[in-house]
């Protein structure tokens, strides 16, 4: 065999060895980009792996699409080479005829089978980066987070003005619910988000021994002042993490949210109601109230 015979010959076994690596571009595409996809489906309100995932996609069949650029141009060169080497022999497959329709034509020009791969790789990378676009869109407390500080701002700013409103509705007014649970003294009460101190001081001149948590100091500051005889602890804290030293250790038997809740991010209710559960006796209760309503980003309020 002589050595233009053995060029040919090994540049053909290379432009097989090409053509069949080029093939499994999309099985590792698919492998990888369902993998993925379905890690992201499982995670649920995971955001930072989800997004890691998500991302991992679009970066991952962009990879592709250039992997698979690069094999079709090595293989063009092969078969440049086998046509100039041989013409005679060299089967021509981009010359589509006449009598065939339009979609045939299409087909059948060159590099389709790329052109293809290649569509299938961006769509799969668009709708990547469009799932985790619209994913964090439906968590946009997460981008902005209303700020954590927000909500605290807001009662800080407000607190003289809302005093008043707060302060006008009495104990028995705004939780008969809850009288039957606290018209005995002896209790251990936690009160997150306490406010003016309204709620703490009549469940401490009625015999129990409270702690009055809020983070606003304007708030604590008012209600320490309208209700300085009350022998109230007042904490400064806030959900999820409520860790104060006042707090850590201690379990009570009543645990009162009044409008709270709403001030407290999607992304923290597990870890909110969790401390809640914590900071619960074995035999005592916790009373949350919802806030039903659209959200409201300037008092860092959420749906």
């Amino acid at each position: 065999m002589d050595i233009k015979t053995q060029a040919y010959e090994q540049n053909y076994q290379q432009f097989r060895s090409l053509n069949q690596i080029m093939w499994q571009i999309p099985v590792l595409a698919m492998t990888l980009t369902g993998g993925l996809w379905f890690g992201v489906a499982s995670l649920g309100n995971r955001p930072v792996l989800v997004s890691v995932l998500l991302a991992t996609a679009f970066v991952g069949n962009l990879t592709l699409a250039g992997i698979l650029y690069r094999f079709r141009h090595v293989m063009e060169c092969y078969l440049a080479w086998l046509k100039a080497a041989d013409p005679a022999s060299f089967v021509e497959i981009n010359n589509p005829s006449a009598d065939q329709g339009w979609v045939e034509r299409k087909c059948n020009t060159g590099k389709t089978v790329r052109t293809l791969f290649l569509f299938l790789l961006y769509w799969a990378s668009g709708l990547s980066i469009v799932v985790l676009v619209f994913y964090w869109a439906e968590r946009k407390d997460w981008i902005d987070m209303h700020d954590e500080t927000t909500a605290v701002s807001y009662y800080d700013q407000r607190a003289l003005d809302l005093a008043d409103s707060y302060e006008s509705v009495d104990f028995e007014t705004a939780y008969p619910y809850l009288l039957p649970f606290v018209t005995q003294g002896g209790l251990d009460v936690l009160d997150i988000g306490a406010g003016t101190g309204r709620d703490a001081a009549w469940l401490s001149k009625h015999g129990h021994s409270v702690t009055a948590v809020d983070p606003s100091s304007e708030m604590r500051a008012l209600a320490e002042n309208l209700h300085a005889s009350a022998g109230v602890q007042w904490v400064d804290s806030r959900l999820p993490a409520l860790d104060s030293p006042e707090i850590e250790g201690k379990v009570f038997d009543l645990v009162l949210l009044s409008a709270v809740w709403m001030h407290v991010a999607p992304s923290d209710h597990e870890a909110a109601m969790q401390r809640v559960f914590e900071l619960t006796k074995i035999d005592g209760q916790a009373f949350v109230s919802l806030r039903l309503g659209p959200q409201d980003d300037d008092r860092g309020m959420f749906a």
